[in-house]
């Protein structure tokens, strides 16, 4: 019940696969989990909603044996809290840029005595959970997300990576083209390397290394690389992309 599909996948070798959330809708999250990915990326760290506006989205997700990621805005406890008692199970931190961030981004997401994690999880409550379900759980469900994104970050990939309880090390392609001087050219040679090298690195501390990508062919690429946690995009762009292959043919076919 209370098992993380994550950590189950990437501890067995397979990969994780998830898609983001465009928008704080019930509905995109629905469709989204109803396709049969691993995991959904609730963004509240770029997106205009707050907690509030996503708190029924982890248990759309658990519901659908789904595991609900929520990026945090910062490496802030309040933040963790948060996001972790309305149902997330996996947690997203960015902008971690040395092992000593890593250790507080656990720090703040496990309970006492691995962490310093304060008591009330209310998800449970709306999905017909006691406490007593969860909370011996809890810490071994949770699962940490430690995103690279700067020029710091990338020279301690490897120690960030080695610190126990950071269950994935994700490779964050827009920031880091920022940070090697090259912002947004996420086809420029030094960024390719950088990214091609990031699995390796990680996988020198047995950790499984992520990335995201919008377009699918990057995401095979990725796989083909040894990323084992990867985002697809969204329900909302791969739908974009689906109705923009079949306008054309169905535009020939009504001209006929």
């Amino acid at each position: 019940m209370f098992v993380n599909k994550i950590k189950t996948l990437l501890s067995q070798g397979e990969v994780a696969l998830g898609v983001g959330m465009p928008d704080a809708s019930e509905i995109l999250a629905k469709l989204s989990v109803d396709t049969g990915i691993d995991f959904l990326w609730i963004d509240l760290e770029h997106r205009p909603y707050s907690v509030n506006e996503v708190k029924h989205l982890p248990e759309i997700a658990r519901r659908k044996g789904c595991m609900p990621m929520i990026r945090v805005p910062g490496l802030d406890p309040i933040y963790f809290k948060k996001a972790l008692d309305i149902g997330a199970n996996t947690i997203m931190v960015p902008q971690i840029n040395n092992a000593e961030e890593a250790k507080l981004a656990v720090q703040y997401a496990k309970y006492p005595p691995e962490g310093t994690r304060g008591v009330s999880p209310d998800w449970t409550m709306f999905m017909d959970f006691s406490f007593d379900d969860y909370l011996p759980h809890a810490n071994e469900e949770t699962a940490i997300v430690a995103q690279i994104e700067s020029p710091e970050g990338i020279e301690n990939i490897e120690e960030i990576a080695a610190v126990d309880g950071i269950d994935v090390v994700f490779a964050g392609p827009m920031d880091l083209s920022a940070s090697l001087g090259i912002i947004g050219q996420t086809q420029h040679p030094e960024l390719l390397k950088l990214l091609a090298d990031f699995p390796k690195r990680v996988a020198r501390a047995n950790k499984p290394a992520g990335i995201t990508f919008a377009d699918l062919d990057r995401c095979r690429q990725a796989i083909d690389e040894g990323y084992r946690f990867v985002n697809i995009g969204s329900v909302a762009s791969l739908g974009t992309f689906g109705i923009k292959a079949v306008l054309p043919e169905l535009r020939e076919r009504a001209r006929k």
